[in-house]
This record gives C-alpha cells, structure tokens and sequence, in this order.
C-alpha cells in the first residue's frame, strides 16, 4: 500500500537538503516550462520509436505475473520484450542542444541541492533514460547501487497509477539498526536480499505522482522499483546520474580515470557483447551474454567518468556554449580538441584497472558462450 506524498515547501536549498537526507529523495516541483517539457517528449518519443524498430525486439503480450505483482529479489537487467526489462527500455540521450542542456543537466535548484548533499566535488557521468511501454511488468525491488550517488529524474508526461510510477521505500537508504534511525552519511550500503524483504515489509511504500516540469532528486542506495504500465502509452522520464569522484574504491566504481582511447575501446567491446547477446531475431537470443554486456557497459560509464563516448562526441561549438559549472559537471566527457577545451587528465593507473576489469568480462562471456553452446 502506497503512502501519501508529502507537501513541499517553496524552493529552499536547505530545507529541500534536509529532506533527501532523511527520506533518500525529494521532488522539486514546477521546475521546467510545459512547452519545454513538450518539445522534449515528442523528440524523445521520435528517437525512442527508432530504436525499438531497429532493435527488431518484439513486446511481451501473453499473460505473466509480473503484469500484477513482483517482490523477488534479483540484479537489473532481464531483457523480454525491452532492452532492459520485461517491456521496458532505456536509452541514452543524445548530444544534442535539446537533451545535453542546462536546464536538465546543470539546473541552478537541482545543482543547489546536490552542492548541499555532496558536500565537495561531483559530476554528471550519465544522461539516460527510462521508458515503460504499455504491458511493463513490475520490477523487483532494489538498489541502484550500494555506494553514495545520486539520479535526477525528469518526467515527461504525468506520472498516474496506471502508467508505470516509481515505487520508493522512503529511508531506505540508510540501514536501520533496531529502531534507531542512523544520521545521513556517504558510505555504502548494501542490502542483502533478506534485508530488501524485511525493507518491503516494514516500511510503507510510495508512487510517486510526479508531474511533467517537475524534478526527482533520488538517492542510488533507495530502495525502489518500476511498477506496471496498465495504460496504453508509454511513460518517458529523463535519467541524470551524478557521483562523487574524490576516491578509490572497486567496490563504489571509483577508480583514477582511464585514458579516453582504451574507454572507447571498452565500451565498443561492451556493445559488441550486447549485439551478440541479442541476435538477429525478435526475442533475445543470450540472456546472460547481453547482460554481461549491460554491465560491462555501466562500468566503463562509471570508469570513464562520462557516458559521453566515441558514439557521443561533445561538439566545440556546443562544449562552448556551457556555462563553467556545466563543463565542469561534465569534464570527463569526449569533446572535440579535448587538449584546447580543458577536459580532465586521464590516469595510466586506472587504465590498467579497467583492462583487468575487462579481462574478467572477456572470460565471463567465454563461459556463456559455451553454457549457451555446449558443443562449441
């Protein structure tokens, strides 16, 4: 049973703060003009119309459980009738004016509330997408990741009961030790699958109703999940993620950054990966191989700092354009003359780490080559 949503006061960036602190999110509302939001969806419905066609991915229309309801615990990424889950797709965003803008990337209320939360340094390492088509199923309830970060979701249409809204378990972010609810902090936290369930059990969840102009500002360690579209059009919301980039740790997929060149390379290998994964038919002809894939490609993302990669070339004339704190949030992304436009150093170090990552990826999808061939 889902809770009511809260009342919001007028934009205050630390009284919005204090609320993502405790709950794990918090929505600003009225934050982007109707016609803007307009514009975005119809180009955005354009792109995304393109790619299912290319895709040649057929939608899941026979019954399933998961059209009702869904509390299993699993990882991301079970591909039917979408690319990234049961009739639900993602998609990064170009770069473009539209969709590579201030107003979604750098916006001053969103900035404001991150400079409070971060507390120092972040970027902007991915401009993506979430669309559940009609006959999304339930996702599993889960956590984006275990370390510190933070998605910044942008509706494009109204969010209603019936076309896929979010479903959060505000202060989830924190693990509960007893009763005591523990201060905010930056460590992971990882919830085991036993702990995702006592998560589902002992606190009321909440859809969020958001509405198009409106903005999300969500923690990565929320427990959360996508619920079922039962409508008859699609539900397109914008996905911005942001980290810290001050540390070292495998485990919270900070690293010194890898040299552009070998990213590149990684992510062309990780896509590789998927289109293998995928096959030539309209059903997935690898589940594991594409979604070694996924993963590989969400780790070069977080590795390189950018989603912004050979496929996504900043032009001079658009880096150019940005404000200071624009480029800044996006300085580890591939721009045309990187040397003259001052974007960040790369690292032997981290180049290293990712080749021995990738090395991994490389045995692991041996091993589902051959399970899904066993006679090769």
């Amino acid at each position: 049973m889902s809770a009511t949503a809260p009342e919001y006061p007028q934009f205050d960036r630390k009284t919005h703060a204090e609320f993502f602190r405790r709950n794990g999110y918090v929505v600003l509302e009225d934050c982007l003009p109707l016609d803007f939001i307009a514009r975005l969806n119809k180009a955005f419905m354009e792109l995304m119309e393109d790619k299912i066609r290319k895709f040649g991915l057929a939608p899941i229309r026979e019954t399933d459980k998961r059209k009702l309801e869904n509390n299993s615990v699993h990882r991301d990424f079970r591909p039917e009738g979408g690319n990234h889950d049961f009739n639900r797709w993602n998609m990064h965003l170009p770069t473009t004016p539209l969709f590579l803008s201030e107003e979604l990337v750098a916006h001053p209320h969103v900035t404001a509330v991150l400079d409070e939360v971060f507390g120092g340094d972040y970027i902007a390492f991915l401009v993506a997408s979430d669309t559940p088509y009609p006959g999304a199923g339930f996702q599993n309830i889960h956590q984006d990741f275990s370390r510190f970060g933070v998605t910044v979701n942008i509706p494009l249409v109204d969010f209603t009961e019936r076309n896929a809204p979010l479903e959060i378990w505000p202060g989830s972010h924190l693990k509960q030790k007893g009763d005591v609810q523990p201060e905010f902090h930056k460590e992971a936290v990882s919830l085991s699958k036993d702990e995702l369930n006592r998560v589902n059990q002992a606190i009321q969840s909440q859809r969020m109703m958001l509405k198009a102009g409106s903005i999300l500002i969500r923690d990565h360690r929320l427990v959360h999940r996508g619920t079922a579209n039962s409508g008859q059009s699609p539900r397109p919301c914008l996905s911005i993620w942001y980290k810290k980039v001050d540390g070292f740790s495998l485990t919270g997929l900070s690293i010194p950054t890898p040299h552009r060149g070998l990213c590149d390379r990684v992510a062309r290998y990780a896509l590789d990966i998927r289109r293998e994964g995928k096959g030539s038919g309209s059903s997935i002809k690898n589940k594991s191989l594409l979604n070694l894939g996924n993963y590989l490609g969400r780790f070069v993302e977080e590795f390189a700092g950018s989603d912004r990669d050979y496929r996504r070339v900043i032009p001079e004339s658009l880096w150019r354009s940005f404000s200071p704190k624009m480029r800044h949030l996006l300085r580890y992304a591939s721009v045309e003359n990187p040397e003259k436009n001052g974007v960040a150093k790369r690292s032997l170090l981290g180049s290293g780490i990712l080749v021995s990552v990738t090395a991994l990826f490389f045995i692991a999808s041996l091993y589902s080559k051959l399970r899904f061939h066993p006679r090769f």
